[in-house]
């Protein structure tokens, strides 16, 4: 609750410095700026009605606060950061005297908020035209196992995928019919799949959407860290939901063998405090075959490779989901590749990752890192893509 208000006063702050900022530009007239209060009083109301009373409120009306106020979140973030960004060159004009306009005047003042405002809203416009256009990630992969029974398997992956408020059935709906679109013979499910509350799900009778989802070797998921989120639910609720309401195996530190061919391995979430080690999950498993690893976190991947997975699949990240967290995550991730930092302190660190998205050789271990096909908060991918990942694979043995 309390990361939640911290998250509603920054907003407050930052929607009142843009307030002013707008007064400051806008004409001096009351048919111009009458509106334009209203705009920031209604939402301001819309932040406070959806913080207090959310419990009581009708699945409709929260899906509408939570998504305006998300979506007016990542609006103020961008407009505040370009109107700071005008105020440090204003500054900087005021000491060194490097240009000749008057950047306290009002002309230039409202030229580059109109401006500001037209970028970013063409820029979330496409933002949000990317998150209802999920792509197809595919990749061809080949181990060289033996595998009697399934020589050539197209799995079907998808990961935080975050269904509730936001990710309503109406998305929902919509991914299931992309996901079956790709004629998948194995389908896995890596964490995330349900964003705050098991109660949503209900109340939307979401499992009818993912009873849709079909394959000929099953449909598999592995818990997240969302999983593990408890609000006023009992514990794992959300993950009963989806085992013995949606149909999903969930595979909570358990290996199954699939078709006498190939072993498949889900792991918790790095939030369960009984979390097993990898050793003791795969202990019996004839490393003879293929194996396949669920572990929705992306960290110390050198556990899935040490313990012979062929390949290990992981999301969390959304890389980044918005600009500029991707340049952010990309940089982290270079600083610790670089071995700058020691593996003892790099490895601790929760957003810095050996791979934030896509897919890499390690050893003899085929990781692909997605980018997620939800997002959780604004339903805007700036500088990301929503994905859904194919992988062809080929046992060659």
């Amino acid at each position: 609750m309390r990361v939640f208000f911290n998250a509603i006063m920054i907003q407050i702050f930052f929607s009142a410095y843009i307030y002013w900022r707008g007064w400051q530009a806008l004409p001096d007239k009351k048919y111009i700026k009458i509106p334009y209060t209203a705009i920031y009083v209604a939402e301001l109301i819309i932040y406070f009605i959806g913080f207090f009373t959310s419990k009581h409120l009708s699945f409709d009306a929260l899906h509408t606060f939570a998504w305006t106020g998300t979506t007016w979140m990542l609006f103020t973030i961008y407009m505040t950061s370009l109107l700071l960004l005008y105020d440090l060159v204003k500054y900087i004009n005021k000491k060194k005297k490097t240009f000749s306009l008057d950047f306290a005047a009002k002309k230039p003042r409202l030229v580059y908020f109109c401006t500001a405002l037209l970028l970013v809203v063409a820029v979330m416009w496409n933002g949000n035209y990317r998150f209802w256009h999920p792509v197809i990630t595919e990749k061809n992969l080949t181990i060289e196992k033996h595998s009697p029974n399934v020589k050539n398997l197209c799995i079907v992956v998808a990961t935080d995928i975050h269904a509730g408020y936001l990710i309503d059935k109406k998305i929902i709906s919509m991914y299931v019919d992309k996901i079956m679109e790709q004629k998948p013979e194995l389908i896995l499910l890596v964490g995330d799949i349900v964003d705050y509350d098991a109660k949503s799900l209900y109340e939307q009778q979401m499992e009818t959407e993912f009873h849709r989802l079909k394959a000929p070797y099953g449909v598999y998921a592995s818990t997240g860290n969302h999983e593990y989120i408890e609000l006023d639910e009992p514990k794992d609720e959300k993950i009963l939901w989806l085992s013995q309401k949606a149909g999903i195996n969930v595979l909570r530190d358990t290996t199954v063998m699939i078709a006498d061919s190939f072993y498949l391995v889900g792991r918790e979430d790095d939030m369960c405090k009984n979390r097993k080690q990898l050793p003791e999950i795969m202990q019996g498993v004839d490393r003879q075959y293929p194996v396949i690893v669920m572990n929705h976190e992306p960290h110390r991947l050198q556990e899935e490779v040490e313990a012979g997975a062929d390949i290990a699949l992981y999301g969390h990240t959304h890389n980044g989901q918005f600009f500029p967290n991707n340049v952010i995550m990309a940089a982290s991730s270079m600083i610790y590749n670089s071995g700058i930092l020691p593996e003892s302190i790099s490895s601790k660190m929760r957003f810095m990752y050996e791979i934030p998205y896509g897919y890499k050789k390690k050893g003899d271990t085929h990781v692909y890192v997605s980018s997620g096909l939800g997002l959780a908060g604004p339903q805007y991918r700036i500088g990301t893509v929503s994905e859904i990942v194919v992988l062809n694979v080929n046992f060659s043995k």
